[in-house]
């Protein structure tokens, strides 16, 4: 509960003040909140991974003072996509509640200090980001890679809805916070078996009521008022993300998956059949 609330007043300042220091230092304490939450973990190298590369580019943040530059360097210390290559070395000795707050709470100051630098001109990044992570959830082996990919791709959304309203998307990410904190349990728990069960490939669809559902809903909303050439481009992306996730139904349902779920030869036959499930 301190750390939630740490969060919450760190969120608050950088909301009130406009100065890099100010929001330097708010990047820094909230890598010291998140090493000091996995310190019991003992995955140290991971730890050192993430703090040596947080504090590089919040150096690289408070030296250089151009806007783009800035926004690049927020993108990859969120780890938004196309830039969230490092985040699953980090993530792999993260369980449970500490796995939630990464996803989640680990965000929010850096949130607030995008709405800085967000344009309309940046759209594209966010757009280009969408398409990276739904063709990557076709060649993850694991049901945690997923869970990150789909989190990464909700977030993108949630950039997107950015450029439009502040106001959805705070009320996006409460919803998301409620989600996650009750699936993720679930899906540890399921991990330790290496079994992945119908309904939790489910909850990844775009079905009503599901983890992107109302995240997605926003942002074309708002796309659709701004930029309406984008509504094939985005069309395009839902069709990649239910294809993504029908490649973990199709394996749920092949003869023999278990034996042979890290073959290469299965993908030819497995992409054919979920063109066969979409349609």
């Amino acid at each position: 509960m301190f750390f939630i609330i740490m969060v919450m007043m760190f969120s608050f300042i950088v909301m009130l003040v406009n100065n890099v220091v100010v929001w330097w230092s708010v990047f820094l304490l909230m890598t010291l909140l998140f090493v000091s939450l996995n310190k019991g973990l003992m995955s140290y190298s991971s730890l050192f991974n993430y703090f040596v590369l947080q504090e590089s580019l919040g150096l690289l943040f408070l030296l250089l003072s151009f806007g783009f530059l800035q926004f690049i360097l927020l993108l990859l210390k969120i780890g938004v996509s196309p830039l969230h290559f490092w985040i699953f070395s980090v993530l792999d000795g993260v369980y449970g509640f500490n796995l939630v707050w990464f996803l989640t709470f680990q965000k929010m100051p850096f949130l607030f200090v995008m709405m800085q630098f967000v344009y309309n001109v940046f759209v594209w990044v966010f757009v280009v980001g969408l398409l990276v992570c739904l063709l990557q959830m076709l060649l993850v082996k694991s049901l945690k890679n997923l869970l990150v990919l789909s989190s990464t791709e909700s977030f993108n959304w949630m950039f997107l809805s950015f450029v439009f309203s502040f106001l959805s998307v705070f009320f996006l990410f409460l919803y998301y916070l409620v989600l996650m904190v009750m699936l993720i349990p679930k899906f540890e728990f399921l991990s330790v078996y290496n079994f992945v069960g119908w309904e939790t490939a489910l909850v990844f669809m775009n079905m009503p009521f599901s983890v992107n559902f109302f995240i997605k809903i926003y942002s074309l909303v708002s796309l659709l008022n701004m930029y309406s050439f984008f509504i094939l481009l985005i069309l395009m992306m839902l069709f990649l993300s239910v294809l993504s996730v029908s490649f973990w139904l199709i394996n749920l349902s092949v003869k023999l998956y278990y034996d042979y779920k890290y073959s290469k030869s299965l993908y030819p036959y497995l992409m054919l059949m979920m063109l066969v499930v979409i349609m």
